[in-house]
């Protein structure tokens, strides 16, 4: 279904379920970034006998799970990185929805629409595709 024929209360909806899903998608992300940090941290950690036990045959140190002990809670990482915390609140909320045309692309179109629309169809179908081409270009 088209989120433009969606009735208003159906669009409310579907803007806060994507919203939610984006506020959690960066909580994945901010989390697989503690993670990195303290795999890292908990291999500094272990002592040389533990390490040398586990060398593999390419020379590189892996450590079983159950041998790794995080050096900090999530949750003190987060404290210590607040301002990932207000990033996400004040994110969430501001988002952008719809884009305007350009002012200049608009005025081109409907004046191209008005002259002889028949005639310059073809001009308005590649002129709207190049201006959703450059307006939506960071996608």
């Amino acid at each position: 279904l088209s989120y433009e024929i969606m009735d208003d209360s159906a669009q409310v909806f579907l803007k806060s379920k994507i919203m939610d899903n984006i506020h959690k998608y960066f909580y994945l992300i901010v989390f697989a970034a503690y993670m990195r940090e303290e795999a890292i941290l908990a291999k500094d950690v272990t002592t040389e006998e533990r390490k040398a036990e586990n060398i593999l045959s390419s020379g590189k140190c892996a450590m079983p799970a159950d041998q790794l002990k995080l050096i900090k809670s999530f949750t003190q990482y987060m404290d210590e990185n607040n301002k990932l915390r207000d990033m996400i609140e004040t994110g969430k909320g501001n988002l952008q929805w719809e884009r305007d045309i350009p002012a200049e692309a608009l005025a081109n179109l409907q004046e191209l629409a008005k002259s002889d629309f028949q005639g310059n169809l073809g001009k308005i179908i590649h002129d709207l595709y190049q201006t959703a081409h450059i307006m939506f270009s960071d996608m």
